[in-house]
């Protein structure tokens, strides 16, 4: 195993004991009960971390399953990063950097957030399978894997936390609205 594997996997374990501890009550850590900067900086360090180990591990051993072109540059792994742009993007927009770094900006059902419930994460696991594709690499396929477990269990553990503070508001966007 690589110190770019080893990087991405630690960032991405780190992130789900920090979504166990806060989902099971132990310790509010994410999302944080108020946003500061010290949690906005460990928040977007630790995705980071994911996305350099994944790139990085995946550089190493650039396209050491043989994937044909077609499929790295073409409708998988360039396509799918593109995308990712896109959906992540707005999904950042709508919500703002402040909400993305764990400020409470109340429950956000415009933009993005009126057709996926989490595209902010949706968007970064489709970069991350992207990305992975595109380095055509067992290290990259399995960084993004892992990171892409952190990021549906982030969802999962914001929904919950979302539905315990804006009750009947978010049963009913959760029932009109897409999960991911």
């Amino acid at each position: 195993m690589s110190i770019w594997l080893a990087l991405s996997l630690l960032a991405s374990a780190t992130w789900v004991v920090v979504l166990a501890l806060s989902d099971r009550g132990l310790a509010r850590i994410w999302p944080p009960r108020r946003g500061t900067w010290p949690t906005a900086i460990w928040a977007w360090v630790l995705t980071t971390a994911i996305y350099v180990g994944l790139i990085n591990a995946a550089s190493a051993q650039w396209n050491s399953l043989g994937w044909p072109g077609w499929l790295r540059w073409g409708i998988g792994g360039a396509a799918l990063t593109l995308l990712s742009f896109w959906v992540q993007g707005r999904g950042i927009v709508d919500l703002g950097l402040a909400g993305t770094s764990g400020w409470d900006v109340g429950l956000v059902t415009d933009g993005a957030y009126a057709r996926r419930r989490h595209p902010q994460y949706a968007g970064q696991a489709v970069s991350l399978v992207g990305l992975a594709i595109l380095g055509g690499a067992p290290e990259g396929l399995i960084a993004a894997g892992a990171g892409c477990v952190a990021l549906l269990y982030a969802a999962l553990v914001e929904d919950r936390d979302l539905a315990r503070r804006y009750g009947a508001a978010h049963a009913r966007y959760r029932r009109q609205v897409a999960f991911f």
